[in-house]
Parts: C-alpha cells; structure tokens; sequence
C-alpha cells in the first residue's frame, strides 16, 4: 500500500462519504474487469466458430441410412377361439334322504363307491314298518268280511223286494208292505256300498304300509359315485334326513361365463378346449351343451354349460377350468414377425419399407403365435417391413438393408 492509499483510507475512516466513494471506485474498477473478461470469451467462441461452419454444412447436406433388417408381411391360419372361465360339476348331483323315520340298521356303501340304479345303499329298522303292514292287511280282511256279509243281505232283500212286489201287483199285500221291504233294501244297498268304501280305503293303508316297509330300504335313484356320506348305522333319523351325495361323473358338465361382447360368437355344439391345474399338459375336449338366453345385468357376462367326456375319470367334479371355445378358423389372418411390431407411447406401429426409405403405419394387433403377431389392421400380405432398430426410425427415414428381405 503507497502513501496515497494509506491517505485515502484514513480519509475513510475519518469521513464516511468519502467511505462510500471510495467503495464506489472499486466496484467500477471490478464491474470494468468483468466485462474485459466477458469481452475476450466471446471473441474467441466466435473464432472458433469461423473454423466449422464447413463440416456442419456438410453433414446436414448427408443423411445418414439407417442400417435394418426386414422380413415380409405373410398370411396364417388362425383359430379364433373365445376364453371361458368356471368350475367342473356332476352331470347330475343328487342328495338322498329317507322318506320315513327309523333307526340307520346298516350302511351298505361309503365315501367313493359306484353305485347302479336301484341299489341298497341304507337299511333302516323294518320292525314297525312291518307290524303297521300287518294291522293294515288284518283290517283290510275284516272289511271284507263284513262285505261279504252285507252282499248277502242285499241279495236276500233284493229277492224279497221282488216277491212283495208280484204280490203287490196282484193286489195281495197292502203298499205299506212294499213300502217297508223296498226300505230294507234301500239300507241294505247302503250298507254294500259302505263296505266297498271301507275295502277301498283298507286297501290303501295296506298299500302305505307296504311302501313304509319299502322305505326301510334306501335305494339309489342314479347311477354314480357316493359323493359324501352323512350318516352312520344305530343312528336314529327323522323324515327327509339327508344320508348320502350321488354324482354322475362320466360326463362332467363345466359351468362358466364369457364376457357380453362374445355372446354372438356362441354356438351350440361348437367345441370346447379345457384345461385344468391338476394336469396342465393335458386339453380336455368338450361341447357346448347350453347357453343362457339372458346376460347377467351385474357382470355382464353370458353362462354356458359344456359338455366333458370323462370315461378314463380323471376331471374330478370341483375342479376350476379355463376353457376356449372355437368359434372360427381364418386361413388368410394377416401375421408381422413380433420384433417388427414397436409400442411407443400408447401408439403400436410397424415400418413398411418401399424405395429405400420406411413409411410408418399405425396398426392393430390380434393373436399371438409363435413369434408372430396378429395384425388386423394396418399391413397387407407381402409388404415388407423392418424387423431391427426401430426406435431410430421416422416416416421417410432413409435405410440400407443389411441382410436382405429374407423371410
């Protein structure tokens, strides 16, 4: 520090507007460094600019090709096939349950066992059955007893009433005694009548008594397999106790929906492909059996009932199922190789490449199968379109094919 600044300092210290001017000197004398600096910086940007504009020019006049590979739009067959969801039941599934109370006697079957038609399958006490049947038919004979006693009367009245009435014709006998002996036979033909209605009506109790004595024997009213057993022997069961769960397995029925949208497409008899957890390497072939003639309003769905062979037994009833229902096939779907295929946001599109250049096409897709991709609109059979690089491609990019349109 010379002299003249040590004087300008303590002029500062000792005056402070001479203070602020002094401050003021250096601001300027930093801001007029700055600015130099500022200066200098921009000439030599510019400079350096001078020295490309030549090869900047010469690259934009250039257009790089883009370096692709291609293969060509080609036609497949295609079936066209609607999902379905659900679950594997009995054909028929059937509780069975006895129509008279009783002690269970005997179980003659279990969880699992095949059954036929009309088999045994509980035996229920037949003690009282048996004695009710017994006073039905002791009943029933004394009824026609006591008919066999009134006919006889109706008869002999019946000839009275004949001889009364030849005397009285010849003027013998009074009418009062006409009168009286066609009385007799009026209450006598009653009483016939009476009889009859009581053999009737004995004949019915017989006939309860007898299917009570039958009802001691469970018996099965389908053929199939014992789903569930629910009873055991000594156990004493009211009327309509349920005992036993028969289900008919060969065939199954598989219940599901498909959505509102493919209610058009669904056919009877059209064929069904199932396939299940339990032996997911295996196709399960069905039919459609029935469809709902109504949508659901809830889940906007249609309910089918398909139709499953199973003669080797091995769908089990319960099993979830997803199923495909074949509702078409097309020999001529239009099919793009799936790497020429490209999503970008939201937008899928392919390159069709035509004089050396692409030119993009937005397309919509369908199935897929075995590294091809359905295409249902956007491309036709036999355009060519480029398999590689494509998020580098643009509408009227220009490209060079690097292994030719092989296919």
């Amino acid at each position: 520090m010379d002299h003249h600044e040590e004087s300008a300092e303590r002029e500062a210290s000792s005056s402070p507007v001479k203070f602020r001017f002094l401050n003021c000197s250096r601001w300027r004398i930093q801001t007029d460094v700055l600015v130099c600096g500022i200066v200098v910086i921009v000439l030599f940007t510019a400079g350096c600019s001078r020295e490309q504009p030549k090869e900047a020019t010469t690259q934009d006049s250039t257009e790089q090709a883009i370096a692709i590979s291609t293969k060509p739009v080609a036609t497949r067959e295609v079936r066209r096939t609607v999902e379905m969801v659900g679950t594997l039941g009995g054909w028929e599934e059937v509780t069975i349950s006895n129509e008279a109370p009783g002690i269970i006697q005997q179980v003659m079957v279990d969880l699992g066992d095949k059954v036929k038609k009309g088999q045994r399958l509980v035996l229920l006490d037949p003690r009282e059955a048996k004695l009710a049947l017994a006073q039905a038919e002791a009943n029933l004979q004394a009824a026609k007893k006591a008919l066999t006693q009134a006919q006889a009367e109706w008869r002999d009245a019946d000839i009275n009433l004949k001889r009364i009435k030849e005397l009285h014709s010849e003027g013998i006998i009074a009418t009062s005694q006409l009168d009286v002996a066609q009385t007799r036979f009026d209450a006598i033909e009653a009483q016939v009548r009476a009889r009859e209605a009581d053999i009737d009506r004995y004949q019915a109790m017989v006939d309860f008594a007898h299917k009570r004595l039958s009802d001691t024997e469970v018996l099965a009213p389908i053929a199939g397999e014992v789903r569930q057993r629910l009873v055991s022997s000594g156990e004493a069961v009211k009327e309509k106790t349920p005992l036993f769960q028969l289900v008919i397995t060969e065939p199954l029925k598989f219940q599901g929906t498909v959505p509102e949208r493919f209610a058009p497409d669904i056919k009877m008899e059209q064929p069904v492909d199932l396939q299940v957890e339990a032996f997911a390497d295996r196709v399960f072939p069905g039919r459609v059996l029935r469809v709902s003639p109504a949508v659901d309003a809830q889940t906007r769905s249609l309910s089918l009932e398909i139709k499953v062979p199973n003669a080797q037994g091995m769908l089990k009833p319960g099993f979830f199922a997803k199923g495909q229902i074949l509702t078409g096939v097309d020999p001529h779907a239009v099919f793009a190789p799936e790497e020429a295929v490209y999503t970008f946001v939201g937008i899928t599109k392919a390159f069709v490449v035509q004089d050396g250049t692409v030119q993009e096409r937005q397309v919509k897709t369908g199935s897929r199968k075995e590294g091809w991709v359905e295409i249902t609109e956007g491309l036709q059979n036999g355009e060519i379109v480029a398999t590689s690089n494509l998020p580098q491609l643009y509408q009227g990019a220009k490209i060079t094919v690097t292994n030719g349109k092989e296919s």
